[in-house]
């Protein structure tokens, strides 16, 4: 599979916004995107499918230690009648209730047209603190719920 990254925003194949420095809050979801290669489709019915399933768990940076996981967090399968020239995949991963730290989020990607055959690979990303307003932005939200 390709590299994945940390974004802001999918909106299709290759179009996607990536997320500054891989870092977010724990009230944030952490937005993934990358592409699957060598994969096998097979053709059923007259048509080229394909069917990957994928499981995701979060670990401390350097640590082997799982902390959450997720089996068959993805279960996709597409069907065409023209073959497939690419695929693209996504994960959605909350992250509430992590302290702030460096984690890894691992992609444990697997064919199920060609069983055995799968692919891991790690995202390395950041929880911060969320921001607390100052003073002034108080003052100045309590204003506006007075007018």
């Amino acid at each position: 599979m390709t590299k994945a990254k940390a974004c802001l925003s999918i909106d299709g194949y290759q179009n996607y916004e990536v997320l500054p420095d891989a870092k977010l809050t724990a009230d944030e979801k952490l937005l993934v995107y990358y592409e699957p290669l060598n994969y096998k489709a097979v053709v059923k019915d007259g048509k080229f499918v394909v069917h990957m399933t994928q499981d995701g768990q979060i670990r401390r940076k350097g640590e082997k230690a799982v902390l959450r996981s997720k089996k068959n967090l993805l279960d996709f399968e597409d069907k065409r009648e023209d073959g497939f020239e690419w695929v693209f995949l996504r994960n959605s991963v909350a992250l509430k209730g992590l302290p702030p730290g460096e984690y890894e989020y691992d992609i444990i990607l697997r064919d199920e047209q060609n069983p055995g055959a799968s692919a891991t690979q790690s995202l390395s990303f950041r929880i911060v603190a969320a921001a607390v307003p100052s003073e002034k932005d108080r003052r100045d939200s309590a204003r506006g719920r007075d007018r």
